[in-house]
């Protein structure tokens, strides 16, 4: 018995780890067995340790020697699960062999891995590199391409524009203003304008708000400037204005500037002279191969000339070839050189050449008359706004303009020498391009002739000397009497910063300098006469998702009182209608006006 109990606990008893192990694996006896009440079997059912330990070793042999073979009777032959797990040297089958185990089955032995290189690192030729350097260079570019992409970024997000407002060409929308050059500036004392003299008036210009200049008649003929009319050539200059190396100056002070220049090219008189001593059969566009107008233009345009006002071009639309010269000659100058014409062209031209008229001349010259009565420019005015400038987005823009050369001053048409800024901030408000004359802004008169002693040139009084006063120096030496002289008459330089506010307002709001917008594939001017009663007139201006305008003017000869609160409701006062008119709240209530005012309301 007792040598039935003595176990090798060397040999026999299980690791502690297999021994925690087993039990788990091990199904308990069912508890029914604790109860049965069946006497036991007086048969030994237990080994002797001996015993045990033979047969798990002969487990083992028959697992090793069986392999795949014997996965099949796996459910009759398995020992329990424990005396699978028993096996010498801890071989788990269910555990992958990690470097500990397989140490413990080598014995402790480990087999190293044996790596072995071609040549000693201190043998490749990057390790002789200045590392120490290159890390600094390195650190150094990666800091200077940081700077520099901040550095775009800001002047990118610099230059954005700073409005949305829609783009247009330079003479779309913006101030054109016309000068007759012997009358505008004389700069070397002779009592003549020159080109010299208008280059040195460039800072009263920009002030001014100008865009473009027109200049009219500068070119060479019998007692000029007299008888400017009566041109001699198209392509030299009158020598009492100066001469080409002036008038680059004179191009090149302007473009400093970004002021753009238009000259006048009187064709139709210049040509019409010439005819009549040629062929009386010939037709003015007889030999295209050498077309005059194609050499003046192109003459021009390399100097510096950005935009031709073909004078007289109305008189030669019935010539046969008329539609092939006049795409030819748009098509010598460059994308952003324009042609313009008289209206009377539209009015006159046959559907053989309306299209050609239409799609190759840029702006057409419209003379708004604002005497009358409110009835009649009305009329006039919607007659454009209705007429076929306005059908077509491309078609060409209309230059507003309410004296010229050839007419009487704006101040001496009016009632009231005043009433000049009412009527050009009437003028600035209309769709289109708006061109001042020079001296409309500051109310110049006509030549006063008293005495008649300019009786002979009674028909250049319009044409007078114009007006400097301090801090500017003077039209022509002290002393010096201009060409077109004349008696004293007052002017009104306040009118000047009025004119000023109106142009720089119109240049920066798309519901005044745009003409015309486009809906549901109509395309109508942006403008509408709102009230024309009573010598009042109430134009309003808009532009999609931006403020409307109103211009409010008094175009009769006594002070005006109005209730238009039907109309309109309340706005700010912008401009006019004086230059010391502040900006305040306005009511449509009751708005009053004296005879010649004009004020421009921004509406809530």
């Amino acid at each position: 018995m007792a040598s039935m109990l003595h176990v090798d606990t060397n040999a026999t008893f299980l690791t502690d780890e297999v021994a925690s192990i087993c039990p788990l694996l091990t199904p308990s006896p069912p508890t029914n067995a604790l109860v049965n009440p069946l006497p036991e079997s007086e048969e030994p059912n237990f080994l002797s340790p001996q015993e045990l330990v033979t047969k798990l070793h002969q487990v083992e042999d028959d697992n090793t020697e069986g392999g795949d073979s014997a996965s099949s009777n796996s459910s009759t032959l398995a020992e329990p699960a424990c005396a699978q797990l028993l096996t010498g040297h801890k071989s788990y089958l269910h555990i992958n062999k990690n470097e500990e185990t397989v140490a413990e089955e080598t014995g402790g032995k480990t087999q190293n891995l044996q790596m072995t290189f071609r040549n000693p690192p201190e043998n490749y030729f990057f390790m002789k590199w200045n590392w120490p350097i290159i890390r600094k260079i390195s650190a150094g570019l990666f800091l200077s391409g940081i700077v520099a992409m901040v550095a775009v970024v800001i002047t990118m997000v610099w230059k954005l524009p700073k409005t949305c407002n829609p783009p247009t060409e330079w003479y779309q929308g913006k101030l054109m203003y016309e000068i007759f050059p012997a009358s505008f500036s004389d700069s070397n004392d002779d009592g003549i304008g020159d080109l010299k003299g208008i280059a040195s008036r460039i800072n009263y210009l920009t002030d001014l708000g100008v865009q473009s200049i027109r200049l009219t008649s500068i070119f060479a003929s019998l007692h000029y400037p007299e008888n400017y009319n009566n041109v001699t050539s198209l392509t030299e200059i009158a020598p009492q204005l100066g001469n080409m190396t002036d008038f680059k100056l004179l191009v090149n002070t302007l473009h400093g500037e970004n002021i753009f220049l238009v000259l006048d090219i009187p064709v139709w008189p210049f040509f019409k002279d010439l005819n009549k001593t040629t062929d009386k059969n010939r037709t003015h566009f007889d030999n295209l191969e050498d077309d005059p107008i194609e050499d003046i233009i192109m003459y021009w345009s390399k100097h510096g000339v950005d935009g031709f006002y073909l004078k007289g071009l109305e008189f030669l639309a019935d010539d046969p070839k008329f539609a092939v010269s006049l795409r030819r000659w748009k098509k010598l100058l460059d994308y952003n050189k324009i042609l313009i014409a008289d209206y009377v062209l539209i009015e006159i031209a046959n559907s053989h050449i309306i299209n050609t008229v239409l799609n190759h001349i840029d702006l057409v010259d419209i003379r708004l008359e604002v005497i009358g009565g409110v009835e009649k420019i009305s009329e006039q005015i919607e007659a454009i706004f209705n007429s076929t400038l306005f059908t077509q987005a491309a078609n060409p823009w209309v230059l507003w303009s309410l004296s010229n050369e050839n007419t009487i001053r704006l101040a001496n048409k009016l009632p009231y020498t005043n009433a000049t800024s009412g009527a050009t901030l009437l003028q600035m408000m209309l769709p289109g391009t708006p061109c001042l004359f020079y001296g409309d802004e500051i109310g110049l008169q006509q030549v006063f002739d008293p005495h008649e002693d300019r009786k002979t040139v009674e028909h250049l009084h319009q044409l007078a000397a114009m007006a400097w006063e301090p801090p500017n120096k003077p039209f022509t030496r002290k002393g010096i009497l201009p060409w077109m002289h004349s008696q004293p008459t007052p002017i009104n330089m306040a009118q000047l910063n009025v004119t000023a506010k109106m142009a720089a307002l119109r240049a920066t709001s798309p519901s005044i300098y745009i003409n015309s917008i486009n809906k549901e594939g109509i395309n109508k001017a942006n403008a509408e006469i709102k009230y024309k009663e009573n010598d009042l007139l109430v134009m309003q201006r808009w532009y999609p998702r931006r403020k409307s305008y109103v211009v409010v003017s008094n175009l009769g000869f006594v002070h005006i009182s109005a209730d238009l609160s039907t109309l309109l409701y309340s706005g700010q006062i912008v401009v006019g209608p004086t230059a010391n008119s502040k900006h305040e709240s306005l009511t449509f209530k009751d708005i009053s006006l004296w005879p010649g005012e004009s004020v421009i309301v921004l509406l809530d």
